[in-house]
């Protein structure tokens, strides 16, 4: 059986955080992760400050070049106009037998209001990582009601809460902060030697 890990996200930029729920994915799963940057995402992030597509698949290539299982999908950045879950979905079941879908918990939250959400549950496994804002007994509560709704297969994944956001550091940049601790090295060098987010 083909199976597969995505990680999908807007990475704009891609962070450490990013890099380590991949890594915590592959090691609990030993399965390869598609690391895979959304292409128009302005069905639910209307007034992102997103640059462009060609940006973030070159920064996620730095980021995941020294993990051999790590592959950079440009499927939803090649896909014309706006990208859904539910679709991609649909392309990835003709190659994969088993989809494990990271998703964060505030997406998990957000999931009943996602395009076809029945759709997604159908054709895929959801792990989610936790964020600290949701106390356990809520997160367990959300994971039943997805499972009586849309009969969806979900795990939770055991990373640790990530400190920051990609909201934070495009801040940082244009406060002249230092990103350094938070942001592979050669991502960062890469976004001020383009000068993104400035």
């Amino acid at each position: 059986m083909k199976k597969i890990i995505v990680l999908g996200g807007t990475f704009n930029p891609v962070h450490k955080g990013h890099i380590e729920l991949a890594v915590k994915a592959h090691e609990q799963l030993q399965l390869p992760v598609l690391v895979m940057p959304s292409g128009d995402p302005s069905s639910y992030k209307p007034d992102s400050e997103l640059v462009e597509a060609i940006h973030r698949v070159h920064m996620l290539e730095l980021a995941t070049a020294e993990y051999n299982y790590m592959t950079v999908s440009q499927m939803e950045v090649q896909r014309p106009g706006k990208t859904y879950t539910a679709d991609t979905l649909d392309i990835l079941t003709k190659e994969y037998e088993l989809i494990y879908f990271i998703i964060g918990a505030d997406s998990f939250f957000k999931l009943p209001h996602w395009y076809r959400p029945e759709h997604i549950c159908a054709n895929c496994h959801l792990l989610v990582a936790g964020r600290n804002q949701y106390t356990e007994e809520e997160m367990l509560q959300q994971k039943e009601l997805l499972q009586q709704k849309f009969s969806a297969q979900v795990d939770f994944l055991d990373t640790p809460d990530m400190p920051y956001s990609s909201t934070s550091i495009r801040q940082c940049i244009k406060n002249h902060v230092d990103i350094s601790q938070m942001v592979p090295v050669d991502v960062v060098k890469y976004i001020y030697k383009n000068h993104l987010y400035e």
